[in-house]
């Protein structure tokens, strides 16, 4: 890991964008204006940015960084950035800039390692998650740097002493994590995930399962939650659970990638409750929910095999979502699953959690009654059949996993979200809009534009706005976004490519820019 500094300032290129049509309802829902002394409203600035501000766009070239996630606070945003290059090679690395987009500090991947993931904790120092990919064991770790770029400390995720036996189902050794990844790829969205609790930390990892001397190999999987306490310039296990117990998905081989779709089976989400409570999210499929059932007998084998909420391992299309719940001590509290009803395709990208609810974000094809689907053509006259993928947003109890209110957004082609934060204003989601994906297969013929939504508390108003280049041949999406009082910043890629852009060894074409959109 290289740390450097330098300054750059930001090129924007003009005003862009605008109000496009929704799908969803149009009644104001903005907050009378405030008045007196001292007033203020939460998310209203935000609110009045997202109907009526200016939005600003800015593209680097290829091959240059893309932005994977944001985090906007104490007037700096921190980006998770990734780089591809002509050559095929991938690096990442973390930039810290201010609100005008000059670089204060920025830290580098170095040879054998992979940023996965980081947070930001109230005092503004960062933790980064780095799986070393020179090492069969032990690869997960916890980077803490200052508010000033500094390492102030450096350590392995700690081997796990606090598994309890109930969890291991007679199927894991005592220690049953391997802290290692199955497989990374230059967009990878983090098989180590971190959220803040407070200055502590909470992590959620998706492992190979550790085997005993002279086992046979194999390529089972197990998800883990671990709690930590900062103390004394180090993180201290505090607790840690087996979320699902071992199983063995993978990825389809025949899915895209473009939008991060190939890992959605695979990569846990993890939230943090403002009560304390941790949150971890995953596609829930057969593998999944057996291994649930022997180990936690949350579901029957039946169940497992038959439920509609239950997907086949290799599904890359409709993949409903299970969240687990645990107390801040590590009770686990049971496991919900969802998915929409109608749904003849479904990925969830993204979660958030905030008193007792979870909102989720993706993407949704939607049967009619008779089962039939509303096909569109890729141009006006055209005798060809689109997939009519709509943006997702949903609410659903943590307690209960009953659905509170739901939106599919449409502005008039294919519809995605891929990251989600839940604001004062509501939900903001960002993602691509205005692709095609034919009927008949899992390529993308069109590239997206980028889309942002916001949603407001109550569920009754959908906004979206369209801002930046439209798609075409390649893609303009975004990735990662944040927000405080009065603006939004969001990350993402520029000229990305497409299905096949790098069919025949043209490793060139897979290269992509960097894409930010700010709204205030």
């Amino acid at each position: 890991m290289r740390a450097t500094t330098s300054r750059r300032t930001r090129l924007l290129l003009g005003l862009l964008g605008g109000l496009a049509t929704s799908a969803c309802h149009e009644a104001e829902d903005l907050p009378p204006p405030c008045e007196g002394v001292g007033c203020w409203v939460p998310g209203q600035g935000l609110a009045r940015a997202f109907e009526h501000g200016g939005a600003s766009s800015r593209q680097e070239p290829r091959a240059n960084f893309g932005g994977l996630k944001v985090r906007k606070s104490s007037g700096r945003t921190t980006v998770l950035e990734a780089k591809r290059d002509a050559e095929g090679g991938a690096r990442r690395r973390l930039a810290v800039r201010t609100l005008d987009g000059a670089l204060l500090w920025r830290v580098d991947e170095a040879v054998g390692e992979h940023f996965s993931d980081f947070t930001v904790h109230p005092s503004g120092e960062t933790t980064l998650g780095v799986e070393r990919t020179d090492v069969e064991a032990g690869a997960f770790e916890l980077v803490r740097l200052s508010t000033g770029g500094q390492v102030m400390s450096r350590q392995p995720l700690p081997t796990p002493a606090t598994v309890p036996a109930s969890d291991l189902g007679g199927e894991l050794l005592p220690s049953p994590f391997r802290m290692k990844s199955s497989w990374l790829h230059a967009l990878t969205d983090g098989w180590l995930r971190t959220e803040p609790r407070g200055e502590d930390l909470a992590v959620a990892f998706l492992s190979r399962v550790a085997r005993a001397e002279g086992a046979v190999e194999t390529q089972h999987l197990a998800t883990g939650l671990m709690t930590l306490q900062w103390e004394d310039g180090r993180y201290r296990e505090q607790w840690t659970r087996v979320v699902d117990g071992r199983h063995s998905t993978q990825p389809a081989a025949w899915a895209y990638d473009e939008f991060r779709w190939r890992e959605a089976p695979l990569r846990p989400l993890l939230g943090v409750d403002g009560d304390g409570r941790l949150v971890v999210g995953r596609t829930w499929n057969l593998s999944r929910c057996l291994a649930a059932s022997r180990t936690f007998n949350e579901f029957t084998s039946l169940h497992c095999k038959t439920g509609q909420d239950v997907t086949s391992n290799v599904d890359t299309e409709r993949q409903p979502f299970a969240v687990t719940t645990f107390t801040p001590a590590g009770a686990r509290l049971g496991t919900h699953t969802f998915v929409p009803a109608s749904a003849a395709e479904f990925v969830v990208f993204d979660m958030a959690v905030r008193d007792g609810e979870l909102a989720l974000a993706g993407t949704v094809v939607t049967e009619a009654g008779d089962g039939t689907l509303a096909y569109y053509p890729s141009a006006p006259g055209a005798q060809d059949r689109m997939t009519p993928y709509d943006g997702y947003l949903g609410v659903v109890s943590l307690d209960t996993g009953a659905l509170r209110f739901e939106h599919r957004v449409d502005t008039g082609r294919a519809d995605h979200f891929s990251a989600l934060r839940w604001t004062d204003a509501g939900l903001l989601a960002v993602g691509g809009a205005g692709w095609d994906r034919w009927y008949g297969g899992m390529s993308i013929s069109r590239g997206a534009g980028a889309l942002l939504s916001r949603a407001s508390s109550d569920g009754q108003t959908v906004r979206t706005r369209r801002v930046g280049p439209e798609g075409g041949d390649r893609h303009f999406h975004l990735l990662g976004v944040d927000a405080d009082a009065e603006a939004l910043v969001a990350v993402g890629l520029a000229e990305a490519p497409m299905t096949h852009s790098g069919d025949g060894g043209d490793t060139a074409a897979m290269t992509f820019g960097g894409f930010n959109v700010e709204l205030r």
